[in-house]
């Protein structure tokens, strides 16, 4: 059994509301974290002294929020002694295969850091034959940038990891696991659950008919030049981007949409 932890805000009743609608009918047992404000003082004030991070973005208040609030829940897996948590966003849509993936780690393969149940739909950079298969999912290797924190599985050793690493964190958190160009994305072994059993309201558009569903988080400003920590890092990531080019090549890896099945 995988515990399912879920971000939430004091003031957004109808989001919990939405997220408990769907474990009434699916039979999950969520565990609500509160979210991290960004109307506290200190994330305020964070935001206002916030300088471009390694990937070029300066974190709003919202996104410094988000960010905490994905911690709070890593340093919750990480006290629970479980092997593994599963993280969700309040804005999350499950299908009905969800509760089998939360049920079991059967179906993690072995050393899995993070697994990510959701997708951005996107093309993502996977592996051409799955690790496993489960609920007749493929669980695929993940090698290229799919952004989106909306749901997946963390290993608690990979929970205990990442913390102490992201105590001030100057990019996203979805950006800083999932973009191939964070400095942590190298050293973390990423799976990819495809067809995804989530899925982020907005992207069905759900949110043009529940205004709850609507994102309040501010935006993040960008550099227009993407930013390297230094010519090591430089380096570094072009080797890894010629590398992928080979492997895709050569049909070990292949880029391609990740697809969300309701069923």
């Amino acid at each position: 059994m995988i515990k399912a932890y879920v971000i939430n805000l004091d003031r957004d009743r109808e989001r919990w509301a939405h997220v408990e609608r769907q474990g009434q009918q699916l039979g999950i047992a969520w565990t609500r974290v509160v979210a991290v404000d960004k109307l506290e003082e200190a994330i305020a004030q964070r935001a206002a002294g916030a300088r471009p991070g390694a990937l070029g973005f300066i974190m709003s208040a919202g996104a410094i929020a988000c960010f905490e609030s994905h911690r709070k829940v890593w340093r919750l897996i990480v006290d629970s002694g479980d092997e593994y948590g599963a993280v969700f966003e309040d804005d999350v849509v499950c299908s009905q295969a969800l509760p089998a993936f939360l049920s079991s780690t059967d179906w993690l393969p072995g050393g899995c850091d993070v697994a990510k149940l959701e997708t951005f739909l996107v093309k993502a950079t996977v592996s051409t034959t799955p690790a496993t298969t489960y609920m007749q999912r493929k669980v695929l290797r993940l090698y290229g940038r799919h952004l989106g924190a909306c749901a997946y599985v963390i290993s608690r050793q990979t929970a205990a990891r990442l913390l102490p690493l992201t105590e001030t964190p100057a990019d996203p958190v979805d950006e800083v696991l999932f973009n191939a160009q964070s400095m942590l994305f190298p050293p973390l072994t990423l799976y990819q659950v495809d067809p995804a059993p989530c899925i982020q309201g907005m992207l069905l558009e759900m949110d043009q008919d529940h205004e709850y569903l609507k994102s309040s988080n501010d935006r993040n400003a960008k550099l227009a030049n993407k930013r390297y920590r230094n010519t090591a890092h430089y380096l570094t990531r072009k080797v890894v981007r010629l590398w992928g080019k080979l492997l895709e090549a050569f049909g070990h890896r292949e880029r391609r949409r990740i697809e969300f099945t309701p069923d």
